[in-house]
């Protein structure tokens, strides 16, 4: 456990007195019982051998030698089977200029008849192992290049509502099925340059209208420290060209952890992805049509995956590789990339009130050759009970 020693501290016997964490931001804050508050802020210092805002794929991404990735505050309702969520996020660009928004609000019905639970406003989408997951919660100092290609930026958020299931199945200790039905909000504060002028805009293929998405996580216990899950995903909706995105997910998790805290931990986890793109050259779909302009249709597929495995020594240290691909559309001017990534995170306490991580990343693409790039990040959690976006898998 960290301790802050107050060097101009109360004279005890001669000693330095010491103060826990703990006790400096209190173990469980809450208003009335009822709401609980929480805060997260993480910053990143580092450089690249290229412009890093070129190598971003998600607006927590670092994009300059000194980053706010995010400064997170949210307050977490509670009471009995209502249950709800509120955070904004604040991050810097390149440019250093801060931008504030509202990621997340939502209220959720939980412990319903037959195994339901309904949520309605606006919320990450289950999708996938990665999407619903704050950047607080993130193993790795960004996000991954599937996530952040094909999945808006790597932040699928739909306002509307949502109606989960939990399947009453003996053999698995989880089994949920969720269908949400919504509109996908603008995006765009994340960054990938896409190479020369392309027949497609590569910004079309985001979703940018109605948007459906269904997810189904299974959950298989091993042994009394070690589980496997597996998730099934899919998402269509409008895009901006006016026409449809499909994306499709496959993902596989082996978590194992001891008993006792102190040990090891490890995680495997591998998810794959592919993309359906209806495209329209020359415009998108709220553009103004020129009339020399020609109009072409033509429909495109993306693979992508992403695999990685971390490592936890003890309670306070932890260690991880990750390795990256997506295919690329030419015709979009989407490049064929990938990207190993190693990590070594240090936690100061078993409540993760503080941290450090130190990241490499190798990238490589047919655009861009070869590129280098080391981060080190700082981040503090503030919270105590907290209505997590997603299902606990």
């Amino acid at each position: 456990m960290l301790t802050v020693v107050l060097l101009g501290g109360w004279p005890v016997q001669g000693e330095e007195p010491e103060i826990h964490i703990e006790e400096l931001f209190g173990d469980n804050p809450n208003i009335g019982g009822f709401l609980f508050p929480h805060l997260h802020t993480y910053a990143v210092f580092g450089d690249s051998t290229a412009d890093p805002a070129d190598l971003a794929v998600n607006g927590h991404d670092p994009n300059s030698q000194a980053t706010l990735q995010s400064f997170e505050p949210g307050l977490s309702l509670m009471a009995d089977s209502l249950q709800g969520f509120v955070n904004g996020s604040g991050t810097t660009n390149s440019a250093g200029i801060f931008d504030f928004r509202l990621e997340e609000s939502y209220l959720k019905l939980v412990e319903l008849s037959f195994g339901l639970e309904i949520r309605g406003g606006q919320y990450f989408n289950r999708f996938g192992m990665q999407n619903s997951l704050h950047n607080h919660f993130w193993m790795f100092v960004d996000q991954n290049l599937v996530n952040g290609r094909f999945l808006n930026e790597g932040e699928l958020i739909t306002q509307g509502g949502e109606i989960s299931w939990n399947v009453p199945l003996e053999m698995l200790q989880a089994s949920i099925i969720s269908v949400s039905v919504g509109g996908a909000p603008a995006h765009g504060h994340g960054k990938e340059e896409h190479g020369g002028e392309a027949e497609f805009e590569a910004d079309g293929a985001s979703f940018s209208g109605t948007l459906v998405t269904a997810n189904w996580t299974s959950e298989y216990e091993l042994n009394s420290t070690s589980h496997l899950a597996g998730m099934v995903s899919g998402a269509w909706g409008d895009n901006g060209f006016g026409r449809e995105t499909r994306i499709f997910g496959l993902g596989l998790e082996y978590f194992s952890h001891p008993e006792d805290h102190g040990h090891y931990s490890l995680l495997w986890r591998t998810e794959v992805m592919v993309r359906n793109i209806g495209a329209v050259s020359g415009h998108l779909h709220e553009e103004e049509i020129h009339e020399e302009e020609e109009e072409h249709r033509s429909s495109f597929d993306e693979f992508g995956i992403y695999s990685m495995l971390v490592y936890g020594i003890d309670d306070h240290w932890e260690t991880g590789l990750r390795g990256d691909w997506v295919s690329g559309i030419s015709q979009m001017g989407l490049d064929d990339r990938s990207r190993i990534s190693p990590v070594i995170t240090w936690f100061a306490n078993e409540k993760r009130t503080l941290q450090a991580r130190l990241q490499y990343n190798w990238d490589y693409s047919n655009r861009f050759g070869s590129e280098h790039s080391i981060w080190f990040q700082i981040g503090f959690n503030w919270e105590s009970e907290i209505v997590h976006a997603e299902h606990d898998h």
